[in-house]
């Protein structure tokens, strides 16, 4: 992808907002899910982390940020997130700082397709912002469990879960 091809993504997904949430506009999970991948902090594709237990995932490649409680279920049940929602640091001195918190699009027991929206759309912007002007050290720093979440809001969006 080119370098700013994420936040141009999260750009385009925040102008449509509404029309997307209100379906007369597609969300493309697929543009996601590649600029996802193209990040290359994932071992695998994102698409084969949605296949996985929540015990595969701990065991395999989680970073311990995402609260997984029922590890028999499917990764795509699991309703925490772990939005990326901000950065500070030094590029020059090779100190890069992500700050992350947790949502949950199900609260109440039911879908809220804004809060993954969200998480979609605010974590890609901070993530694209710092990826166009250090890319390496993105991929030093960026949590996995933060690019799996986005990887579950996206599926859940696209799969109106």
């Amino acid at each position: 992808m080119e370098k700013l091809a994420i936040m141009t993504l999260a750009d385009d997904l925040a102008a449509n907002q509404e029309s997307i949430l209100n379906k007369e506009t597609d969300f493309d999970a697929e543009a996601v899910y590649q600029a996802i991948d193209s990040l290359q902090v994932l071992h695998k594709p994102i698409k084969e982390y949605l296949k996985m237990t929540q015990e595969e995932y701990y065991e395999t490649e989680s970073d311990h940020k995402l609260t997984l409680i029922n590890l028999s279920e499917q990764l795509t049940d699991l309703h925490d997130r772990i939005l990326t929602n901000h950065v500070d640091g030094f590029i020059d001195q090779n100190e890069i700082n992500l700050t992350y918190n947790h949502e949950n699009p199900y609260e109440d027991d039911f879908y809220n397709n804004i809060v993954d929206f969200h998480v979609v759309t605010y974590s890609l912007k901070v993530i694209g912002a710092v990826q166009a002007i250090a890319a390496k050290e993105l991929q030093a720093v960026l949590s996995k469990d933060a690019l799996v979440s986005i990887g579950l809001a996206t599926y859940a969006l696209a799969n109106d879960k």
